[in-house]
């Protein structure tokens, strides 16, 4: 990996990989969707969409002709601590490539009819996601285990009264404070020389000197501070998700490679204790996870699993059941072996195409990871000891704090987690967006 920054602050990263003749580039801004404004949550990801919706040059039409003449496909996402976007295409067509990316990252218009198009596409696509059981719980999950105005909190995809008030105005005063040199990377992999990767990317982006403003700062608290169960009340439904949450780590913690491991144990591979005892054991799933979502701030540890609704409570029983056991005895030598094994040998088949490691390397920008992070990694995984994993699982799993979200039908199933005396059980209305806690 060859690493460099230009005078204005860009840093340019390249990796020469593969035996084919393509390449890809990428761009990240190290600024997402927990920099957006409370009361406009929904606003990067419509400008990611909108990168794409004309620059000064062309309009949208005229942009989508000559990416499409060129056989470049773009794509471009928000996160909630980065925007990340790129294409891959023949190393003959690198040059040309990498400038369509620099107009588009550049010189967006953004048309205010393309603001309204995709302000409506968002409205559309959020009454989808009230719909759907899976969504409506992993959004009332996120907003039931941090507190009040942490960002974490919001859904990513922003609520209907947040997008409905997105206006052109607000799109270019995010894209100035996120976009510039000093907050972004360009990331280029394959078969190309890291000094002509260089070259061409001091051409299209040496003389780009906009400034930016700072990512958001903030603390990152819970919700709730004993084990509550938020019950949102859907009549009629024939099955439960499940969600238990609680505030995990952020992603430099130093102890995030013996979290992983700990994680694969309780619930992050198909072998892992929760599925054998929800899904083989008691037939009550097709599939139960927990996994750390870590980024910039702690994000959420969660459990995740559907289950009939007869047996919602009992599955609720077993999943806080394998979390005690877990935490107070700590996974075997050979449990932690597997799961070392499992992550390390992984790593090769998330770095098999170009594109795949340019958004490695993206990541390793974005959270500011050492150059040598991929090469150590599988050593690092392997050095987790079963007393490291132990401890992180006492430290990190805590079942008196966890913020329990069922998404079901509450007259059903409400007197059988009361039983489990869990903690109080707070009813919910399905088609409560919590817009209090969203103003601002």
């Amino acid at each position: 990996m060859h690493r460099t920054k230009l005078e204005n602050g860009l840093e340019v990263i390249v990796a020469r990989q593969g035996d084919l003749p393509v390449v890809a580039a990428s761009f990240a801004v190290r600024m997402g969707v927990a920099d957006e404004s409370p009361g406009r949550a929904g606003l990067a990801r419509a400008l990611s969409e909108l990168l794409e919706s004309g620059t000064e040059r062309r309009d949208a039409d005229a942009l989508a002709w000559a990416l499409e003449s060129a056989g470049i496909q773009l794509d471009v996402s928000a996160g909630w601590d980065s925007i990340v976007g790129g294409t891959t295409v023949p190393a003959e067509r690198f040059d040309q490539a990498l400038g369509m990316l620099a107009e588009v990252v550049r010189e967006p218009s953004f048309p205010e009819d393309e603001v309204l198009r995709v302000r409506e596409r968002q409205m559309a696509s959020l009454l989808q996601r009230r719909k759907d059981p899976r969504s409506l719980a992993s959004d009332m999950s996120a907003r039931f285990t941090f507190a009040p105005r942490v960002p974490y909190g919001r859904p990513a995809a922003g609520t209907r009264t947040t997008v409905s008030a997105i206006e052109r105005d607000d799109v270019v005063a995010f894209y100035r404070s996120a976009f510039g040199p000093g907050h972004a990377a360009l990331v280029i992999v394959g078969d190309i020389a890291p000094r002509v990767a260089v070259d061409a990317a001091r051409r299209q982006f040496g003389d780009w000197a906009e400034d930016v403003g700072e990512a958001l700062r903030f603390d990152v608290e819970p919700r709730v501070d004993r084990t509550t169960v938020f019950l949102v009340d859907r009549p009629g439904s024939v099955q439960s998700e499940l969600r238990i949450t609680d505030i995990g780590v952020e992603r430099a913690h130093p102890d995030y490679l013996s979290i992983r491991v700990m994680n694969t144990v309780l619930g992050g591979a198909f072998t892992s204790r929760l599925n054998m005892n929800l899904r083989e054991r008691n037939g009550f799933t097709y599939g139960a996870r927990s996994g750390f979502s870590a980024r910039r701030r702690p994000g959420p540890f969660s459990i995740g699993a559907a289950v009939g609704t007869d047996v919602t409570a009992a599955a609720l029983r077993e999943a806080l059941h394998e979390v005690r056991l877990l935490r107070d005895e700590g996974p075997t030598d050979a449990e932690v072996e597997a799961a070392r094994d499992y992550i390390a040998g992984i790593l090769p088949l998330q770095l098999q195409t170009v594109q795949q490691l340019a958004a490695r390397l993206a990541g390793q920008f974005i959270y500011g990871m050492p150059d040598d992070y991929l090469a150590t990694y599988q050593d690092r995984v392997r050095s987790v000891s079963t007393g490291d994993a132990a401890r992180v699982a006492r430290e990190r799993l805590r079942p008196d704090r966890f913020a329990i979200t069922v998404v079901g039908d509450a007259g059903a199933i409400r007197a059988d987690i009361e039983a489990l005396e869990l903690g109080p059980v707070e009813l919910v209305d399905a088609a409560d967006e919590g817009a209090s806690d969203s103003a601002g």
